[in-house]
């Protein structure tokens, strides 16, 4: 056989095998959420990458359709395989409802906002500025830019993760007109560790049982909508639990300097994803039994999940009942946290009962580590 044919059959051979590789890596980290954390945590931790499979999955199939035609049915249907959940993480919902004034009436809109404490993420030269020089910015008009977006938008409902005892604090720059315009917008508020329903209709806490974890609670109410009995719940799921070093070695390995770091991310980051897969499983069945045993219609989950959708938390969650208001109002792909270069949708908004969601924005505001969402839902007949 002449030297051009080995050749040739070679780099075919090699090229199919590099297809049904990346085939079969796609569609498990399209599928990742279904596997149970327990078994493994690797399906969870590639599902975290799969938009970026979904895009090497289309540029070979260019490739192929421009060299290897015959091979370009692998790619094909690995996208036809992974449709459902690329449809999970870039919703097409390009119509938008147009509510008649009677249903503007009576739609009400949910904002889920992890605020960072209220710290100020973009600007932390506040730190090397003493008590005094802070006081004084505070009475020459500077405000909590977190504090003042919510005010500015002033949703019927806020759950808000990470929300600390928000009294006058020269510190974060809160001042007490800022404070007197949260508490005049929501009468009704009531929260746990941070994890605060607010809300414009009047409701009365629902105390729930918490996670056994430092990095989890769950803040509940039951709210009276417009004559609707809701229960609404305000979460932070476990996070990674990153410190400064994890944080400054992934930065380092997005600068291009990963060939040394390989091991260093093996040792440091993945186990603590894993950890973090097992206990958001856990967390998400204790609250699921919880909504369960309390045997309320409508029901709204919303905060900072910890996890993109379709993971294997959301659908202990979900089950068959919820509805993610992102898969139902949103359009396109979107990100939701946006530090240490980790830019993932880990923020979400669940509901299920006689409400439905007719929009969904990922707002802009960046004053925090997390972008905030709204939502706004209408009553069905």
């Amino acid at each position: 056989m002449p030297i051009t044919q080995i050749i040739k059959r070679n780099i075919t051979i090699a090229v199919l095998v590099m297809n049904l590789i990346l085939a079969a890596i796609t569609i498990t980290a399209a599928y990742g959420g279904k596997v149970d954390p327990e078994t493994s945590t690797i399906p969870a931790i590639l599902a975290m990458t799969f938009p970026g499979w979904v895009i090497l999955t289309l540029l070979t199939l260019v490739f192929d359709l421009w060299l290897f035609r015959r091979m370009s049915f692998i790619p094909l249907v690995t996208i036809i395989a992974c449709l459902a959940p690329i449809l999970s993480f870039s919703p097409l919902n390009f119509s938008t409802v147009k509510l008649t004034p009677q249903q503007e009436k009576e739609s009400f809109t949910l904002m889920s906002y992890n605020v960072f404490g209220l710290v100020d993420f973009n600007d932390f030269s506040h730190w090397n500025k003493t008590h005094e020089q802070l006081k004084h910015e505070t009475r020459a008009g500077i405000v909590n830019p977190t504090l003042s977006f919510i005010i500015n938008e002033a949703p019927d409902i806020a759950c808000l993760q990470e929300f600390p005892p928000a009294i006058p604090n020269p510190t974060n720059h809160i001042s007490t007109q800022q404070m007197d315009s949260i508490y005049a917008i929501f009468p009704h508020r009531t929260g746990v560790n941070g994890e605060n329903v607010y809300s414009r209709f009047p409701l009365y806490p629902i105390d729930l049982r918490q996670p056994e974890s430092e990095y989890c609670w769950f803040g509940a109410a039951m709210v009276h909508i417009m004559g609707h009995k809701t229960l609404v719940v305000s979460v932070h799921f476990q996070s990674i639990g990153l410190n400064s070093e994890d944080k400054a070695l992934f930065h380092e390995l997005t600068e291009g300097e990963g060939a040394t770091k390989v091991k260093e991310v093996k040792q440091q980051l993945l186990g603590k994803l894993s950890h973090a897969f097992k206990e958001r499983a856990k967390q998400a069945t204790l609250l699921r039994e919880q909504i369960d045993s309390l045997n309320v219609e409508n029901v709204i989950i919303a905060g900072d999940f910890n996890d993109i959708p379709d993971c294997y938390a959301l659908r202990i969650l979900a089950q068959e009942d919820f509805k993610s208001a992102f898969a139902i109002a949103g359009c396109g792909p979107t990100y939701t946290y946006h530090g240490n270069r980790f830019f993932f949708n880990i923020d979400h908004i669940l509901y299920r009962g006689k409400m439905h969601a007719v929009s969904y924005k990922r707002q802009k505001e960046g004053n925090s580590d997390h972008y905030p969402l709204e939502v706004k839902f209408i009553w069905k007949d």
